[in-house]
């Protein structure tokens, strides 16, 4: 059975790069959650991009909430990129969110 997601690693050096595509919800949170845990590793930065989704969820946004906060508690910072359709956006807002959707630590 085909992914319904994508999850996208570029190493350089100590800064790893992850996107995040299609559908971010319960249903796929628990493998995202064991490749991110995989993934993150010695790093300095992250950078976190959220683009092209089909459909969002709030067990995503804790994911998102809990490597930001993981970066703050073992020193590496944590740049999230995301954009999202109008609806998903209203959607994260409403649900008190919206400061993810801002860039920075």
């Amino acid at each position: 059975m085909a992914e319904n997601f994508n999850i996208d690693y570029k190493k350089n050096n100590h800064e790893l790069d992850i996107t995040f595509t299609g559908q971010l919800t319960i249903n796929t949170i628990k493998k995202v959650t064991e490749s991110v845990k995989s993934q993150i590793t010695d790093q300095s930065v992250v950078n976190i991009t959220v683009k092209d989704v089909d459909n969002i969820d709030l067990t995503f946004i804790q994911l998102l909430h809990s490597i930001k906060h993981s970066g703050k508690k073992k020193g590496f910072a944590v740049n999230l990129s995301m954009t999202l359709p109008e609806d998903l956006e209203s959607l994260i807002v409403n649900a008190g969110f919206g400061n993810l959707l801002k860039q920075n630590n």
